[in-house]
């Protein structure tokens, strides 16, 4: 599609979840300019009434243009961002979930950063709990599961965008080759379109004031899948795009060109040491960040739970990486060097008198 004079174009996968997703097109109307923008619906071909609830929003009227995409076929994620980032006609596309509701004014906060001149491609959003009555919604936001990375030093990192809130300048992200399709559930898809761009040397810019609130699940089964995907689809996309030395910032940089840090998105619990280091540095950070004791107690079985998860996915997305390449299992240097910041440096020091 061509670009016409929308400074944005709104785009929402969905799959099966026609009841959030009516209360999140509900509050599409209540975005302000409406004449600036336009939104596409991405139907993953649900096996609900999906469609039916969106053609009759768009049949009552709207304030700006809306169509609804219906794929063929499921394809996941992926293939249904790209779908409607092909179909958007404004020059940033900005993307949210069908679990989420924006705030009046999020869009017009969300698009405004991006700037070619300056290399900002792409900006991440606020993300808030729609409720925090449930013990998991409330752990997610203490955790910032959605939202930028954190550094040691209690620093943002915008080294890549969360797909429920963000936005990127279209036909950068078209050029670079968009969402990989082949990760069917979510989790890792957006880190890879983020890397992409980051290698072509695009930055990423933080909107505070660009607010989402997303429908944390409630479900302990679902915490665990959701993480289990998070921790699978990573792996796959980071082993698949970086060299090792990015999973090991210890190693130095090496003069890689465009360098991404990977090592907070690796699993941190591979040892009882790395285990306890990760939890009080979860509870540290969220000290910093005034909340309560009480909170931050509540939270430490949700972040093991989490880790745990996350961890068992990422082996699953490493093995599905090493069967795709034929890389061999890890040897007993290399399985104590993920374990060992000495055994690295021992390996590195190998490495480079071999």
């Amino acid at each position: 599609m061509s670009e016409d004079s929308r400074t944005a174009s709104i785009v929402v996968p969905t799959y099966n979840q026609s009841r959030k997703l009516a209360r999140l097109l509900a509050s599409l109307e209540r975005l302000v300019n409406p004449e600036t923008f336009e939104v596409v619906i991405v139907d993953d071909c649900s096996p609900d009434d999906t469609c039916a609830v969106v053609e009759a929003w768009i049949e009552k009227g709207l304030p700006f243009a809306a169509r609804l995409l219906r794929l063929e076929r499921n394809g996941g994620p992926g293939r249904a961002r790209n779908a409607g980032l092909r179909e958007a006609r404004g020059a940033i596309v900005a993307f949210t979930d069908s679990d989420c509701v924006v705030e009046p004014g999020w869009l017009e906060e969300l698009v405004r950063p991006v700037d070619l001149g300056k290399r900002i491609a792409g900006v991440a959003g606020k993300v808030k709990a729609l409720s925090e009555k449930s013990f998991l919604a409330r752990y997610n936001i203490v955790n910032m599961s959605l939202e930028p990375q954190w550094t040691p030093t209690y620093q943002f990192e915008r080294t890549y965008l969360v797909t429920c809130n963000c936005c990127y300048h279209r036909q950068t992200l078209l050029d670079a080759g968009g969402f990989p399709e082949d990760i069917r559930t979510p989790g890792g898809e957006d880190i890879a379109a983020s890397i992409l761009l980051w290698k072509q040397g695009w930055r990423y810019a933080y909107a505070t004031d660009a607010v989402v609130f997303h429908d944390f699940e409630s479900s302990l089964r679902r915490f665990i899948r959701t993480f289990r995907n998070y921790g699978y689809g990573t792996a796959l996309v980071l082993h698949r795009m970086l060299v090792p030395e990015e999973f090991h910032p210890e190693w130095g940089k090496k003069d890689i060109e465009n360098y991404w840090d990977a090592a907070g998105l690796s699993p941190s619990i591979t040892g009882i040491r790395s285990f306890f280091i990760d939890l009080i540095a979860f509870y540290r950070f969220g000290r910093h960040r005034k909340i309560s004791h009480a909170r931050m107690l509540e939270s430490i079985p949700w972040r093991i739970i989490e880790r745990l998860s996350q961890s068992y996915g990422w082996r699953q997305g490493e093995r599905q990486w090493r069967m795709e390449t034929g890389q061999p299992a890890p040897g007993l240097l290399d399985a104590l060097a993920q374990r060992s910041r000495l055994f690295a440096r021992l390996r590195e020091r190998m490495r480079s008198k071999g």
